[in-house]
């Protein structure tokens, strides 16, 4: 595994290179773990042709820590921060490679609607290095959180 794909604010790599679905399903498997106690988190995936793997990958991981994983499909990185709020999640995670040219990809880790960032991304690296992981039965479902982020916009705007 690339140590350098554990960055300041996110986990960032080459799609292909650095985030295999074994490196990707051992991030999983450490959020779950960093967040022990936490049991539901939301998912979200950026448009990349990536996107989808590196996210099927991660749920696998994080579910094998006892999560309840609510998959929201392909959403803009705000919508994701939105259904954290909207389902009561204690967490969400974004795939998404954000301004990097299209070989990349990676994930914002969110803990509450707080980004994991600086020494807490390390310490998911080190409880990887450890393999020391929480164990347990998760479950998923899809949610479409898109009409009740619309309906929360349409509120907020008032246009005379």
């Amino acid at each position: 595994m690339n140590p350098n794909i554990f960055r300041q604010y996110d986990i960032r790599g080459i799609a292909e290179k650095d985030l295999t679905d074994e490196v990707v399903e051992l991030i999983g498997k450490a959020y779950g773990t960093f967040l022990k106690g936490k049991k539901k988190f939301t998912v979200g995936r950026d448009v990349r042709l990536s996107s989808p793997r590196i996210q099927k990958a991660f749920i696998k991981g994080l579910m094998s820590t006892g999560a309840h994983v609510i998959d929201i499909g392909q959403v803009p990185t705000p919508v994701l921060y939105f259904s954290i709020l909207h389902l009561n999640a204690d967490g969400g995670v974004m795939i998404t490679g954000s301004h990097n040219p299209i070989e990349f990809n990676g994930l914002k880790l969110c803990d509450g609607i707080a980004p994991i960032y600086g020494d807490q991304i390390q310490q998911l690296k080190k409880i990887i290095d450890s393999n020391d992981f929480l164990q347990g039965v998760g479950k998923i479902e899809e949610y479409d959180v898109v009409p009740a982020y619309k309906e929360m916009l349409k509120a907020k705007i008032k246009i005379n």
